[in-house]
């Protein structure tokens, strides 16, 4: 029976500092803590920022928002924020604060951004506050101008291309079975070449082909000896005609005195030959002449 009671005070002991955690987990959370110093500022939109929201400086977690009210500033409504630091802060002057949102799923905070003045804001004074970037409001802004880009861009750009698609498609319907003719009649003639060339390069042909080739060869080879011989020709021409000029240069005078007597002798051939005309001459006019042996009278008139 004791050592049940002990069973329970330790299970009741345990519970109940489970729920002391839990309180104090519950008070960390909405952030009411202790008062530290007191900070104002204002903003003309607090969407998301209420008491216990918190409050960062640089990043850094100082304390959490006190209060929101709404004032009317310059003839518009601004709602006065309340800033409770936990801990004491040098605040430069030139400090501002804003409106963050660290996250796409995160609440929005206060952050303090720090200035470079050497002066500080005393505590219960005011940090300037500026409008921050809106996540969510930025989100439904390109949301809204996705939306517009759609409806006045993307919807008639798709319209123009599902019209050119079709009007591809019609003419591909009017041009394709005649393109397939085509390809078909080309098909056809590839394979009576690819036949034809096939037959030119059997197994017969291939024999023919070889005997060309070879014949071929031994052309290259004669016609390669007839040319080595044409040089050969080529280089004793040369010599005789180098020889011939040698001749001719060292002989020239003797060739002119050979001309001279040549020249001579045709000039007695040629009077020998007007002699034997006249002769025949003679004999067909006279036959007899042959058989009258007279003797020949000189210039002088006496017999020789």
């Amino acid at each position: 029976m004791k050592r049940d009671n002990v069973n329970y005070l330790l299970v009741g002991s345990f519970v109940l500092a489970m729920g002391v955690l839990l309180l104090y987990a519950l008070y960390r959370i909405t952030g009411h803590t202790a008062q530290g110093e007191l900070y104002h500022t204002h903003f003309t939109n607090v969407a998301g920022i209420k008491t216990g929201t918190v409050v960062t400086y640089e990043g850094f977690e100082v304390g959490n928002v006190a209060q929101v009210e709404p004032v009317m500033r310059d003839n518009r409504t601004a709602y006065r924020v309340t800033l409770n630091f936990r801990k004491p802060l040098k605040l430069p002057k030139d400090s501002r604060a804003m409106i963050a949102t660290p996250g796409l799923l995160a609440a929005p905070l206060v952050e303090i951004k720090e200035g470079r003045s050497n002066e500080t804001i005393t505590p219960g004074g005011e940090i300037p506050g500026v409008n921050g970037g809106n996540l969510m409001e930025s989100v439904a802004n390109l949301a809204s101008d996705l939306g517009q880009l759609t409806e006045t861009s993307v919807k008639p750009l798709l319209a123009q291309v599902n019209k050119r698609v079709e009007t591809l498609g019609g003419n591909l319907e009017q041009t394709l079975p005649a393109a397939m003719n085509d390809l078909k009649s080309t098909l056809a003639r590839l394979n009576s070449a690819a036949g034809r060339v096939e037959a030119l390069f059997g197994a017969e042909n291939q024999q023919h082909w070889n005997g060309v080739l070879k014949n071929a060869d031994a052309t290259s080879a004669d016609l390669m000896k007839l040319s080595r011989q044409l040089h050969d020709v080529r280089a004793e021409v040369e010599g005789l005609v180098k020889d011939a000029r040698t001749v001719v240069g060292s002989s020239g005078q003797e060739l002119q005195l050979s001309l001279r007597r040549a020249d001579s002798l045709l000039y007695q051939l040629e009077s020998a030959g007007r002699n034997l005309n006249e002769f025949s001459r003679s004999i067909r006019e006279n036959p007899a002449a042959l058989i009258q042996n007279k003797p020949p009278v000189d210039a002088a008139g006496e017999t020789r």
